[in-house]
């Protein structure tokens, strides 16, 4: 068995384990955590919707 290659050298990775949910989820996660860092109050729920892409009718825009 080889033994891994040093960082910056493990060349592309491999597609099978590409989670695009996953990936959808955690750049919500950050869009909010960002929002809400440089919030001087509480974030309202029409702001945290528009993050998270959801108009008031509860429909989803992006």
């Amino acid at each position: 068995m080889e033994p891994h290659p040093p960082a910056g050298e493990l060349g592309p990775l491999d597609e099978r384990l590409r989670d695009d949910a996953v990936l959808a989820e955690i750049d919500l996660v950050s869009r909010l955590m960002i929002a809400a860092s440089g919030a001087v109050t509480p974030l309202t729920a029409e702001q945290i919707d528009a993050l998270l892409g959801i108009d008031p009718g509860g429909l989803i825009t992006e």
